[in-house]
């Protein structure tokens, strides 16, 4: 079984731009990898790093170098989908290498790591911060889920079929997730959907099947469902997540913020 490392929400921008006028994203990007080296012994061995989109926040190509220039660092397979701010033939040119990119249209992709099939489902539409699944992605999910049996699955998208009661943020969210459950439906194994877009934890279900929202590297949203909650974002807390994929396996957070420890009882 696959040992993955999520990472979310990047927001890289050309160097020397603040996103918002406030994040450095690519020195928070550049600071989580130094960090994730250092617990990489810890965290254990690991298969693969997944991308869950808004690799870009302005969609430049020198956005997705500088993306690129920082998760090699990592030395492990990279897995990309989309996000609404990206610009898909920029991320396509980036990430052009990547196993399952396919040369033009939706970024949709269907890859076994470890043993474990991985299904990356293209959200983006473009102009807008909703996602949406197109016709084109639902029958790829029904194709690959169809070989892979009874077979768990980790379905990776950017938009997450749940809401998190973070109104402005619900808003933009997945349109038809709907059309994501009908599918999921006739599957005989088991999904474990991973997303991003929500810039923090949240867990939900669609039918029997687990939805996962990881936390960002660069920023977070506060939990405010209040009807006139201020819309705009915190910066953080920040994190990523691990995916161990075995029947016994944890999806778990990791944070990206320095803590003392660890302290005997």
């Amino acid at each position: 079984m696959a040992r993955i490392l999520q990472l979310t929400d990047l927001h890289l921008v050309a160097p020397g731009v603040l996103v918002s006028s406030v994040l450095d994203t690519g020195a928070l990007l550049r600071d989580a990898v130094d960090l994730l080296l250092k617990l990489l012994p810890q965290i254990g061995p690991l298969d693969a790093v997944l991308v869950t989109g808004d690799v870009s926040d302005d969609g430049s190509p020198e956005s997705y170098v500088a993306a690129r220039g920082a998760l090699d660092r990592l030395g492990l397979p990279l897995l990309v989908v989309p996000g609404n701010h990206d610009d898909r033939e920029n991320l396509r040119a980036a990430f052009g290498d990547m196993a399952g990119m396919p040369q033009n249209g939706l970024i949709d992709w269907s890859v076994d790591v470890a043993g474990t099939p991985v299904i990356g489902l293209d959200t983006l539409v473009e102009g807008q911060g909703g996602g949406l699944l197109r016709p084109e992605s639902l029958a790829l999910l029904a194709t690959a889920l169809e070989r892979a049996g009874t077979h768990d699955v980790l379905i990776a998208l950017h938009h997450p079929p749940i809401r998190t009661g973070i109104r402005f943020m619900d808003a933009i969210g997945l349109a038809n997730a709907d059309a994501l459950a009908e599918i999921l439906n006739e599957f005989d194994g088991t999904a474990r959907i991973v997303a991003g877009h929500v810039h923090g934890v949240y867990q939900g279900r669609i039918g029997r099947h687990t939805v996962l929202a990881a936390p960002s590297v660069c920023s977070a949203f506060a939990l405010d469902c209040r009807a006139d909650a201020p819309v705009g974002f915190m910066t953080g807390p920040r994190g990523c997540a691990v995916i161990d994929t075995a029947p016994d396996g944890a999806w778990t957070t990791i944070p990206l913020e320095s803590a003392n420890g660890p302290f005997s009882f």
